[in-house]
């Protein structure tokens, strides 16, 4: 590939970023998150332009324009400058969907473990029962069509208290432990994908799935997919180590962290949603159906707040600006 060739490919989304950077007014979060994919982008051609075109005028563009990025990208950021809610209406979905290869490995680590912990439990209950505590395995065979959980009213404030803390010790923890190379994360999800498959299959084989499911549903969607982003988070850390690309290890981890942290930052406010669900709705007296019901319009509403929310269109330049910003680049780099 030529320098020509090269700038020809890589300048829409120079373009983009110096559009950013020049606007007059204060970022937006989604703009913010925009910035860090579009900065992450030019620094990786800046690294390849000194190695493949040492002496071309593209080196000194990419530096300067690095620079500026970096300046802004992490002197500022959506949790210090008071826009945590422009964050929660669209940066958090921009990272959700920009990292969704990390979240959806996540998800595949936990469902095939899943699954085959599912099937023992309705092939081989015996051994299903050797994967979870004794404790739950009790009350599986004491259910027969009561509630999963008899939580009274007057405990379900500590109830649900208890459950945001746990799950979000178990989101920590996926994210926390990417730092092992990705087997952290990875066992964080195999194992909690193994319990609950094993849980799922056992009430099947002991015919109380509507039991498990009717309390599970209310909060499930939430919480599942947060604990997948949040193993998602903890992969892109473990990537980080394992690919750095034309960094350093720490550049790339540090870079890395930056986004993973919102990642894990929207997963903490998730399961708060999650927890007081779990707390409160899941365990009442509802009819079966309709907390069932119930936790399918938090999953259509989750998942349209996470594919849906757009970030605000950053590239303000025109069609004939940018025109002139590539013809005045490559003719710099005409012989």
């Amino acid at each position: 590939m030529t320098s020509t060739e090269f700038i020809e490919k890589k300048q829409p989304a120079w373009n983009e970023l110096e559009a950013l950077l020049n606007r007059p007014r204060k970022a937006n979060a989604g703009q913010l998150n925009r910035l860090g994919y579009l900065y992450r982008r030019v620094t990786s051609d800046l690294a390849v332009a000194r190695r493949d075109f040492p002496q071309d005028r593209c080196v000194p563009y990419l530096n300067e324009l690095a620079s500026r990025a970096h300046a802004t990208v992490y002197q500022t950021s959506p949790f210090k400058r008071g826009t945590l809610r422009q964050f929660f209406l669209s940066g958090f979905p921009t990272i959700f969907r920009e990292n969704l290869s990390f979240i959806g490995a996540s998800f595949l680590m936990f469902a095939v473990a899943f699954a085959a912990s599912y099937w023992i439990g309705l092939t081989n209950p015996e051994l299903a029962e050797k994967l979870i505590p004794e404790r739950y395995v009790s009350h599986i065979k004491k259910l027969e069509d009561g509630a999963w959980n008899d939580t009274s009213a007057e405990m379900r404030n500590l109830f649900a208290s208890f459950v945001m803390t746990n799950n979000i010790k178990v989101a920590f923890f996926a994210f926390a432990w990417g730092i092992m190379f990705m087997v952290g994360t990875a066992y964080i999800l195999v194992f909690n994908g193994i319990h609950i498959g094993a849980i799922a299959g056992l009430c099947h084989a002991n015919g109380v799935s509507l039991a498990l499911w009717s309390f599970v549903s209310p909060h499930g969607y939430i919480e599942l997919t947060t604990i997948f982003i949040a193993g998602g988070a903890g992969l892109k850390l473990g990537y980080a180590l394992i690919a750095p690309s034309h960094f350093t290890r720490k550049r790339a981890l540090t870079d890395a962290a930056k986004v993973a942290i919102q990642m894990l930052g929207g997963c903490v406010a998730l399961l708060v949603v999650a927890g007081t669900i779990e707390g409160f709705v899941s365990p009442s007296e509802l009819p079966n159906a309709v907390k069932i019901g119930f936790g399918a319009v938090t999953g259509i509403l989750l998942f349209t707040y996470l594919f849906a929310l757009k970030e605000p269109n950053a590239n303000t330049e025109s069609p004939a600006q940018r025109g002139s910003t590539i013809s005045g680049l490559k003719s710099s780099t005409s012989p």
